[in-house]
């Protein structure tokens, strides 16, 4: 059994939200949100390939091709001076220029009045609307967006600007880094394999055969510890990750023995913590667990916690809009697994059985008696059921025939 990381962590995270995509198929829709990693992910595809000189102007350039695409050249313009007057009023915030009534700094200066009122007499309010108007009309934003100060697509922009020219300073030399976006697979042993990508490969230093594999990690948080870091699934799998098999063997291929170390790196914090060691039994045990999960289709939506953590899921109307969430019970994703593979499974018997040989007809006809049978049984998962269903299709073709 293949196991992507990203299914992996989006099990963890919600069994739900993995069903929606995996075995619903709906496809997952863009969302502003993810165009800060993806922003500053092809950013670093422009700065290691050469195409740029610096991060920054790499990450501006990656939205100047995106503002093209969406046929709205002028709108890099607008996202550049958003994006100035917001860092003006921020850093009145980080300066202690604005403050707190009892002098403390304020912990999150977007969701302060102080922000609201500094914003709308700049003007940034209005020129945020519009360029969040822009996003919704491309199908970024939903129409259901909480009304907020700024700009989502406009904090987006400013965002990734801001943590490329946070964290270039400290990004390995382009002569060191051996590839980006590098596909990986780790053999658990336990009839598992996992896939994933590092963001960055580089040489490790006196090591021709070793390297370092970077794993970027984007989501808002105030603060990151060391601990927390290293029992991030993607930093266990990256420190045992080997290349993947490929026919393609030529010297652009990116190839190494063993993982020295892996680096976390934070970009909303600019924090970077590095691992030589970690606990390869907790991933090995996580997915023992979430394996059995999928092959079983054990689906639990996340929301019996609270709607808190179902707010920023881009598969939420599916579960809460309209009647959506009255309804949900009524859907058994373990049972549309079941019968999804029960009829897999009888399709390829009769491709196999054909209707060249005598005994074909026969078989084909118990294979028809015992998919009514199945029906009858209410798609049974317990295995005694199974096989009394299938006796009973059996006897019921015999008893046909006499």
């Amino acid at each position: 059994m293949d196991v992507s990381v990203k299914d992996l962590r989006t099990y963890a995270r919600c069994p739900l939200e993995w069903f929606w995509e995996r075995r619903a198929g709906l496809m997952r829709p863009q969302t502003i949100a993810a165009l800060v990693p993806a922003a500053i992910r092809a950013g670093l595809a422009f700065f290691y390939g050469g195409h740029a000189n610096d991060l920054p102007a790499s990450v501006g350039l990656v939205w100047q091709d995106w503002c093209e695409g969406w046929g709205e050249a002028s709108l890099a313009r607008d996202l550049a001076e958003y994006a100035i007057g917001r860092a003006k009023i921020l850093n009145l915030f980080a300066t202690g220029h604005v403050h707190r009534p009892d002098g403390g700094r304020y912990a999150v200066p977007e969701m302060t009045n102080e922000y609201r009122t500094r914003m709308h007499e700049a003007g940034l309010t209005h020129r945020g609307h519009k360029l969040d108007e822009f996003a919704r009309t491309h199908k970024l934003l939903p129409s259901d967006e909480d009304d907020r100060p700024g700009s989502a697509m406009g904090d987006a922009f400013a965002k990734s600007m801001a943590s490329a020219e946070r964290v270039a300073p400290d990004l390995p030399a382009r002569d060191v880094v051996l590839g980006w976006q590098v596909p990986f697979q780790v053999d658990l042993g336990i009839g598992v394999h996992l896939t994933g990508a590092a963001d960055l490969v580089v040489q490790a230093a006196n090591d021709p055969s070793g390297v370092v594999l970077e794993v970027h990690d984007f989501e808002e948080l105030t603060w990151i510890r060391a601990g927390l870091a290293g029992r991030d699934l993607r930093v266990i799998a990256a420190s045992l990750a080997q290349p993947m098999p490929s026919l393609d063997r030529s010297e652009g291929a990116v190839t190494w023995e063993r993982v020295g170390q892996v680096s976390f790196r934070h970009w909303p914090t600019g924090q970077a913590f590095t691992f030589r060691e970690t606990n390869s039994g907790h991933l090995a045990g996580l997915v023992a667990a979430i394996a059995r999960g999928m092959r079983h289709h054990v689906v639990i939506p996340r929301a019996v916690t609270g709607y808190d953590d179902c707010r920023p899921c881009v598969y939420r109307e599916h579960c809460w809009e309209g009647a959506n969430w009255d309804t949900l019970p009524l859907i058994d994703e373990g049972m549309l697994g079941y019968a999804s593979d029960l009829h897999n499974v009888t399709q390829r018997i009769q491709q196999a059985l054909g209707s060249e040989r005598p005994e074909s007809g026969r078989m084909l006809t118990a294979l028809h008696e015992l998919d009514e049978a199945l029906q009858l049984a209410g798609a049974p998962t317990d295995q005694a059921d199974l096989l009394s269903a299938v006796r009973h299709g059996l006897e019921e073709m015999d008893r046909n025939e006499l």
